[in-house]
């Protein structure tokens, strides 16, 4: 089976087209240009008619096999695009997707395509069988770099001129989010602001679409980036993500460091690898440690307990502002002005 990546596949769809492409993945704007260009090759090859369907709970998989098998010598070849809706498979859903192999022909292009992740769904055994006859297309969500490269590129197809420090304003606002990326920088291409455009052109134009997970917040926390961090949090608080999900991932954190400190410094790599740190992430871990001692790490875990109480409790009247307070202690050490713990007490 042939493994091509998003930015691979424009190559690949000006030769021959594969009888099969198995595209997933969780990051929405790589895979809708995935399934675009697709569909504008196979036109372009001649497969004129195209069929969508959506597998969810009640969909009728004979309806699939009739697709595959309706044959003419006067019919249009196909596109036909199975979304695989649900998460977990049926075992008939199962059972139907092991018999493709047998049902492709040469009149047909098969897409297949989901949310879930490539890395899961490549396990399954229906995915394997086509591995002779597909090509797979997985799509990840792009790091810190590789985003700054796609900004860059796009804005360089749209024939905009943008400064370094508004590449890194538009990715700040953006972060997590190439859709909105992608519509900012087509607002932008038609906005006939005067180029190049700097970051103070360009704020007064943006809004934030910012998208992140609580693990992009520990990674700016444990780098002691005091002001991503708490954007990425008030992100995080604007998307309805659980105060206590943030707190216990916090607390985490704090023992996982507390239990570095403690070991002994020759047998550091053995603390990291008994605790899950893979070697790209130890440098986060090292840079945490050298800035946050022993002692305070014990004053943020009591900080920590306390926001517990008070959440629970129904005591904490903005949460938001309470976790705040956590991250910046956390970045690095701080007068201790403000204590939860005091909240606690006067209650």
């Amino acid at each position: 089976m042939q493994k091509l990546y998003a930015n691979q596949l424009e190559p690949h769809l000006a030769g021959q087209l594969a009888p099969c492409y198995l595209l997933f993945g969780e990051e929405p704007l790589q895979k809708l240009e995935a399934i675009d260009a697709i569909r504008a090759a196979a036109k372009q090859q001649g497969y004129i008619e195209r069929i969508s369907l959506a597998a969810d709970a009640q969909f009728d998989w004979n309806e699939l096999s009739n697709e595959l098998q309706a044959m003419s010598l006067f019919a249009e070849r196909r596109l036909i695009e199975l979304e695989l809706v649900q998460q977990k498979l049926s075992a008939v859903a199962n059972e139907q997707l092991k018999n493709l192999p047998q049902q492709l022909h040469s009149d047909i292009i098969l897409l297949i395509h989901g949310e879930r992740s490539h890395s899961d769904v490549s396990k399954l055994a229906w995915f394997k069988q086509l591995q002779t006859q597909a090509v797979q297309i997985p799509i990840y969500a792009l790091d810190e770099r590789q985003s700054q490269q796609w900004l860059s590129q796009r804005a360089r197809q749209l024939q905009l001129q943008l400064s370094s420090d508004a590449l890194a304003l538009l990715q700040h606002h953006c972060a997590g989010n190439l859709l909105a990326a992608r519509q900012e920088l087509e607002k932008l291409a038609l906005s006939n602001l005067p180029q190049p455009l700097d970051a103070n052109a360009l704020s007064s134009f943006l809004a934030d679409h910012s998208s992140f997970t609580v693990f992009q917040l520990i990674d700016a926390i444990l780098q002691g980036q005091a002001d991503e961090a708490l954007h990425r949090l008030q992100r995080l608080c604007q998307q309805d993500t659980e105060p206590v999900i943030i707190a216990w991932q916090l607390q985490k954190e704090v023992l996982q460091l507390r239990q570095l400190q403690q070991a002994p410094q020759h047998n550091l790599n053995d603390s990291f690898k008994s605790l899950a740190i893979w070697p790209k992430r130890q440098p986060l871990y090292q840079s945490a440690l050298k800035r946050l001692s022993a002692n305070w790490l014990d004053y943020l875990l009591q900080e920590l307990a306390a926001f517990d109480r008070l959440y629970k409790s129904g005591q904490l009247t903005n949460s938001e502002v309470a976790l705040a307070h956590l991250v910046t202690l956390f970045v690095k050490p701080v007068p201790k002005a403000f204590s939860l713990q005091q909240h606690a007490s006067y209650d």
